[in-house]
């Protein structure tokens, strides 16, 4: 199984950070704050002296990488300057110097869907399912933008969806998902890179199994079938607040329930059978059998509620939600794929009993302190 396992060396920004604010770079960006900063990259807010406009300025060192990371560097800087979409995150240019990269793109001032989904969790126990459905519809006209060019994202995830305000007058209609995050993007539809993503949204495919032959290892993955996955994934997340899994590998408990049980998701959220049959679609365990992009954009037109009024009782015993897990040590910035996911294992000594029913229609999505199940959240930002 051909995977990238490259050393993970964090960077101190703050010199590089202290020396580029208030100046301007590229003789029309004056960088006015620091947004954030990872392992290989720092965020800046910036000004174009010119108009006024507000872009954020996204700035990847060159230093201590090997010729691999410069060229996925470069390659996600050639796939998505090559797009032009509403629900895709803009870039206008690039520059460089010796030592760093420098990428202007679009400035979403919203956060991203994960934190709009823990917020509204938090302050509203009815899922706003208005938003969840034009929200979902956005990132799959976006997804259907990228399949019909060719090009597979491979990291789809609540934090790589990014929010902006528009004009609009309707509230509604002010909040835009923008697709981010092209760093493990391809235009290979057929990957041997296994791993490539968030390990709560790869689909099983990418995970192995000790019954697994060496053939079956050496076989690649269809890379338009594992973002379907990852969307019927995001999806659940969006509309019911919650990941069904750590990772889809029989090492999970909730995943190995599923493979025997596909309605055990009828258990785990409040969903209407027009949501279980869209959500089993797109996590049909056979790559061959998930539809495709079009395919999927017409089921979800034809998902009329996504919640039931009147829980669903299947004959499954009890199996763990999962837990927050920690950050995949194999994840890098820019596009370097993890590796070694399968070995994440799910815990599987915290058990939830689903007789005390997490979506009861009496109780409450708020979280608090002891709230480790909703999701698996990477630790850095989609921009780093």
């Amino acid at each position: 199984m051909n995977t990238h396992q490259i050393e993970h060396h964090a960077i101190d920004w703050s010199d590089f950070v202290a020396s580029k604010l208030d100046t301007i770079v590229d003789g029309e960006f004056r960088l006015l704050e620091e947004l954030g900063h990872g392992s290989y990259g720092c965020l800046f807010l910036g000004q174009n002296i010119h108009s006024s406009d507000y872009v954020a300025v996204k700035v990847l060192t060159k230093v201590g990488l090997d010729e691999q990371q410069l060229t996925l560097q470069r390659s996600e800087i050639d796939i998505q300057s090559s797009l032009s979409h509403p629900n895709i995150i803009s870039l206008y240019r690039t520059f460089e110097d010796a030592t760093h990269i420098y990428i202007i793109m679009e400035l979403c001032d919203q956060g991203d869907l994960f934190d709009y989904v823990v917020r509204d969790a938090e302050v509203n126990p009815v899922r706003d399912a208005k938003f969840a459905r034009k929200a979902f519809s956005e990132i799959l006209d976006a997804l259907q933008y990228l399949h019909d060019h060719h090009i597979y994202h491979r990291d789809i995830k609540l934090e790589n969806i990014l929010l902006k305000l528009t004009n609009e007058d309707s509230p509604e209609e002010q909040l835009v998902t923008k697709v981010a995050d092209f760093g493990l993007a391809t235009r290979d539809r057929l990957s041997m890179e296994f791993g490539c993503g968030s390990t709560t949204y790869l689909a099983p495919e990418h995970f192995l199994e000790d019954d697994q032959s060496d053939d079956e290892l050496e076989q690649p993955y269809d890379s338009a079938a594992s973002d379907i996955w990852s969307l019927g994934v995001l999806f659940l997340a969006l509309v019911y607040g919650r990941n069904p899994w750590q990772e889809a590998s029989s090492y999970d408990a909730v995943f190995a329930e599923y493979m025997r049980n596909p309605a055990i998701l009828k258990e785990l959220f409040p969903m209407s059978e027009d949501a279980y049959e869209f959500a089993k679609s797109a996590l049909s365990l056979d790559p061959k059998r998930r539809p495709d992009i079009a395919q999927l954009r017409h089921q979800f037109a034809k998902v009329t509620c996504f919640s039931t009024e009147t829980p669903i009782v299947v004959s499954t015993p009890a199996v763990p939600i999962p837990r927050k897990q920690d950050c995949n040590v194999h994840s890098y910035d820019s596009g370097i794929c993890v590796s070694g996911s399968w070995s994440d294992m799910a815990d599987e000594t915290d058990h939830v009993d689903f007789d005390n029913d997490p979506f009861a229609h009496d109780a409450t999505f708020k979280m608090d302190d002891n709230e480790e199940t909703m999701f698996a959240h990477e630790e850095e930002a989609w921009w780093l």
